[in-house]
């Protein structure tokens, strides 16, 4: 049974973090689950610059006493049950991720950036990377956003139909539950135009109405408040406009839907209403 007991939360020490923080207590305290709290150093790798960990061997002993002590400390004020991570690390998202599958958290909370151009699509961060790579819900709380509101009452869950986006159902349900939260249940189709020319006009089914999205969400949340809506356009720009309108305290959704033309050239849905949702994304 889908339960959340292990939170892990990975931060890099910045103001931006707070709020990520404080969801992450809400949660815990909500589902008495605990927090490991977790900072990555990243180091150079000695393989190329073994000068470094010759000349600032002290420095970095130094930052990690410093990570270690700053991380108690918010720990102690969260007054539920937690543990304290620290490392040294020549890759941040490596480190996490390895951390990731050998604990597996039911849920990790971390702090994003909402960036673009070039810096954003050559590097992408770490949060995106450990979303990718990590196979386990991932609650993005995006900096400069008024914070999560919890106990969230409007939970807004995106569908394109498929079975990966179906698989952020359990997570979305089990909060729905426990917070008392309607369901707002979100399909974009794509405009006949685009539909074409990236080849995802659907073949054989039948176009999807507000009745039938309705039909298709009850079967996994047969006993919460359920509205349904169906748009047109781009899918994460209709997502977040809809989170927007609809002021949801929380967008769940899965990593990978139907793949398309569009989705190769411009990027995945997911990772543009991470970067662009008026509230926290929860990735499943």
């Amino acid at each position: 049974m889908l339960a959340i007991r292990e939170i892990l939360f990975p931060t890099d020490l910045s103001p931006q973090s707070e709020r990520a923080l404080e969801a992450a207590r809400l949660l815990a305290e909500s589902f008495r689950a605990s927090i490991t709290l977790c900072h990555v150093i990243q180091v150079p790798d000695h393989r190329f610059a073994h000068w470094a960990f010759a000349q600032d061997h002290e420095i970095w002993e130094r930052a990690e006493r410093q990570a270690r002590e700053c991380l108690e400390r918010k720990a102690e004020a969260l007054e539920v049950p937690h543990r304290v991570v620290v490392e040294r690390r020549v890759s941040i998202h490596r480190a996490l991720i390895e951390l990731i599958r050998a604990t597996q958290p039911d849920l990790i909370v971390m702090a994003t950036h909402g960036r673009e151009g070039l810096s954003h699509l050559l590097l992408g961060s770490v949060t995106e990377k450990v979303v990718q790579h990590a196979f386990r819900p991932v609650l993005c709380v995006r900096e400069g956003e008024n914070g999560p509101t919890l106990p969230c009452r409007r939970i807004l869950v995106p569908t394109d139909l498929s079975l990966a986006s179906r698989l952020a159902f359990p997570m979305a349900a089990l909060l729905a539950r426990t917070f008392g939260a309607e369901i707002i249940g979100v399909h974009v189709a794509a405009s006949p135009t685009l539909a074409t020319l990236t080849g995802a006009a659907p073949r054989g089914r039948e176009p999807v109405n507000e009745s039938s999205l309705w039909e298709f969400f009850r079967t996994d949340f047969p006993d919460v408040p359920i509205t349904a809506q169906v748009h047109t356009g781009p899918a994460w720009d209709r997502i977040v406009h809809t989170a927007r309108v609809e002021k949801a305290d929380l967008v769940v959704m899965g990593t990978r839907g139907h793949d398309s033309l569009a989705d190769r050239v411009l990027g995945s849905t997911t990772e543009r209403v991470v970067r662009h949702a008026p509230c926290p994304v929860l990735v499943a």
